[in-house]
């Protein structure tokens, strides 16, 4: 195997990886903030929660990828532990969906094809998801060529003896599982390592008996994204990807028993696992294809791992009880919710509703607050820590929104005095400023610092100040705000509207530009994101006078 085989090899490794990147990304995309809802949603019980992170995963085709998102809910107080482990076990099975697409050698050929479609349709497409389908198709086009390139580089070592001798030594269940576990930890991806034995065998370097014991040390290598992933979170979220890598050892522990008997010589004397694998392939595929039968052993280690945890009674209990034995939660931690919204209030006293409708708003408006202030960081220090804590914050906003909107409307249902009904209207109106503030954070705020990161752009020294200090100014107000909110102070309301409503964002516009004529490069590189970054904190600051008029409303006799 030539220098040239090679570099032929980690280019189409390199590739391959990079379409399941622009795959995830743009399917992710399409599917947008719903992944986020489904996952809240759906795992209301195990069965659901076990589609759900089957259904997940098949879309960004990473297991890791999902299990890092519930850590992150978890992290949040917007799952529980136990709500994560069915969306677990869901995710392995999920992940084996891409070795069944690389299964398919016939398509590698139109892999150029495929990209040039996939190219030229996102750079004439002009709806943005249609852009987002058009690189989902150039992702798989990068897929299959990544195959393509590893198969033709790998084909010289069907006549290395060398090779055949390292492969005998894996036909031996512990070294391929050992092999197949390093090499995943390494490039993250068990789908990456899944397409690469099947690229192997589609040139005749590999066989079944010496692919499938190295898809199962991927499965378990492929833990180590998660597991990273969970560093920063909470405890309650590293055990959710803990227990990533319990559920997938156990699977590797019952394949590998079946790998280590042997049939009778009536039906060939191959391994039990080895013999399963092909007749499940000729069954439900009606093929005896190498390749296919590896992507059929990859996906039936989950397969058969969740029959037995779910088959025999109370043995997922069991599994789970055991693991709390080994990382015990350290504080019982609840789901994040609502603290004051209790529906007999309504019936009781609406007065008491109301006040206890604004202690939540308020909790709202300290969500909120909190947001912001992580924002200026978040740009400057280029942070997807930060980013993500905004993210999971702007879920539990949206968590109340929801919540203390229908908690007003069951008031509103009521027959109410002037004075309750005008707290109501103006409660309502209230929450949703601190929701749209909250939205503008999330979904345009910190998409530009995420695209700031991914094309490593940088906002010029004195561009940089500009936006600190305009940031600085709207987050006084958002302070401001929430005190009159809290004390019902009218004077502060008052100044909120007259005093500190002009944050003058016409003179950073105008500063920028000043830099664009001069020719300054990092403030052309940025220009559009500079620009769409004052323009909205001058609209978040909008929606906070807006709520400061809201607060005069509810006092207007003071007035």
């Amino acid at each position: 195997m030539s220098m040239w085989n090679v570099f032929m090899l980690i280019g189409g490794l390199a590739i391959f990886l990079y379409g399941m990147i622009v795959m995830n990304k743009n399917l992710t995309s399409i599917a947008g903030e719903k992944m986020k809802s489904f996952m809240l949603t759906l795992t209301k019980n195990r069965p659901r929660g076990y589609v759900t992170g089957l259904g997940i995963t098949i879309i960004n085709q990473s297991s890791s990828a999902t299990t890092v998102l519930e850590a992150a809910l978890v992290s949040a107080g917007l799952m529980t532990f136990h709500q994560s482990v069915a969306v677990t076990l869901g995710a392995e099975l999920g992940s084996t969906f891409l070795a069944h697409i690389v299964a398919f050698p016939s398509i590698t050929k139109f892999s150029a094809l495929i990209i040039a479609g996939g190219f030229f349709a996102s750079i004439t497409l002009k709806d943005q998801k249609a852009i987002n389908t058009a690189l989902t198709i150039l992702g798989f086009g990068f897929l299959f060529m990544g195959m393509n390139m590893m198969s033709d580089a790998l084909y010289p070592l069907r006549d290395s003896v060398f090779f055949k001798n390292i492969m005998t030594k894996v036909e031996t269940p512990i070294f391929g599982i050992l092999l197949g576990l390093v090499f995943t930890m390494i490039i993250q991806s068990s789908g990456a390592t899944s397409a690469l034995t099947i690229a192997m065998a589609t040139v005749g370097t590999i066989s079944l008996e010496q692919a499938c014991p190295i898809n199962l040390g991927a499965a378990v290598g492929t833990c180590i994204t998660a597991i990273l992933g969970s560093l920063a979170l909470s405890w309650e979220a590293k055990r959710s990807a803990y227990i990533h890598v319990m559920f997938q050892t156990i699977g590797v522990i019952w394949v590998y028993i079946l790998l280590m008997f042997r049939m009778p010589e009536a039906y060939g004397g191959e391994r039990v696992f080895i013999y399963l694998v092909k007749w499940v392939t000729a069954t439900v595929f009606r093929t005896d294809d190498i390749r296919r039968q590896i992507a059929t052993g990859f996906t039936l280690m989950p397969v058969i791992n969740h029959i037995i945890l779910f088959g025999i009674p109370k043995l997922l209990n069991l599994v789970v009880a055991m693991f709390e034995k080994m990382f015990p939660p350290k504080v019982k931690e609840k789901p994040f919710s609502t603290r004051y919204l209790q529906e007999q209030l309504i019936d009781g006293s609406v007065e008491i509703a109301l006040e206890m409708a604004k202690k939540e708003i308020l909790i709202d408006a300290d969500l909120v607050k909190s947001m912001f202030e992580k924002v200026d960081l978040a740009f400057k220090n280029k942070d997807m820590k930060l980013i993500n804590e905004i993210s999971e914050t702007d879920s539990k906003v949206d968590l109340l929104h929801k919540a203390i909107i229908l908690f007003l409307a069951k008031i509103s249902q009521k027959e109410l005095g002037e004075s309750e009904s005008k707290k109501s209207m103006n409660y309502l109106y209230i929450e949703n400023e601190l929701e749209s503030i909250g939205d503008i954070m999330d979904k345009n705020l910190m998409v530009m610092a995420k695209k700031m990161i991914d094309r490593d752009l940088h906002f010029s020294e004195q561009g940089g100040k500009e936006l600190t200090e305009l940031h600085g100014k709207v987050l006084d107000n958002i302070n401001r705000m929430v005190k009159a909110l809290a004390e019902n102070d009218v004077e502060l309301a008052k100044q909120i509207k007259t005093v500190y409503s002009d944050v003058d964002e016409r003179k950073y516009q105008v500063s920028h530009i000043e830099r664009l004529h001069a020719g300054l490069k990092v403030s052309i590189d940025t220009s559009s994101v500079h620009l769409d970054v004052i323009n909205y904190y001058a609209r978040i600051n909008e929606y906070v006078v807006y709520i400061a008029d809201r607060i005069l409303w509810l006092n207007k006799k003071q007035v």
